[in-house]
């Protein structure tokens, strides 16, 4: 690519994100575009491990809900006592189906809550270590050895670390080496066979070698 044209490129490019790189690549416009490029590609093989997390996650986790509270709509449960915002967050998600004209069905709220929901259900909350952790909740992970509050930490590292991706943000700075170990780990707590299969089918460690 010649100088002119990544200039011109850069130009059709929001310019605080592009002045990043630049300031990244010694205010050289080629290479600050390639390396916007590698940034793109690198964050869609996280794609694909990432989404591995997110989809078992909540399969895991709402099957034990399910079983704890014995209704597939768990979080009505009157003794479970959700924060306002996971609430707030059931509320959306259920507005969100009925406005496709679809009835606000449990499986289809579950499939509609976030990432973060799942994740915010290992922080505290309102006593979540007494009324959903101890009851049940840590046998969705049953090769995790540690405190609940240590996983949570793990779990809302890699949430940050999705939402960074999801809103197209820089990541070519960060050690994605040991990002993507922490997915490899977290898939392992689910099961060793599923954290093998997303680390057998990742491009992520084939796109790093090729870092311009």
């Amino acid at each position: 690519m010649q100088e002119a044209e990544a200039r011109r490129l850069r130009d059709i490019l929001p310019p605080v994100r592009m002045a990043e790189y630049e300031a990244r690549c010694a205010g050289d416009p080629v290479a600050a575009l390639r390396l916007h490029c590698w940034n793109t590609e690198i964050s869609e093989a996280f794609y694909g491990p990432l989404q591995y997390l997110e989809i078992s996650m909540r399969s895991v986790m709402t099957s034990r809900l399910v079983t704890m509270f014995g209704r597939a709509d768990w979080w009505a449960h009157p003794r479970i006592d959700l924060t306002y915002g996971a609430r707030q967050r059931i509320r959306e998600a259920a507005q969100q189906i009925q406005r496709t004209g679809l009835p606000a069905d449990p499986q289809l709220i579950t499939e509609e809550l976030s990432f973060g929901f799942y994740v915010s259900l290992l922080g505290r909350g309102n006593n979540y270590d007494q009324r959903l952790w101890r009851p049940g909740l840590y046998q969705a992970f049953p090769q995790y050895r540690g405190p609940r509050r240590e996983l949570h930490r793990k779990a809302d590292y890699l949430r940050v670390f999705r939402n960074k991706i999801a809103h197209h943000g820089p990541i070519h700075h960060r050690h994605l080496v040991a990002d993507h170990d922490a997915i490899l780990e977290c898939l392992g707590f689910i099961d060793g066979g599923l954290a093998a299969m997303v680390e057998r089918y990742s491009r992520v460690k084939e796109i790093l070698a090729r870092r311009p």
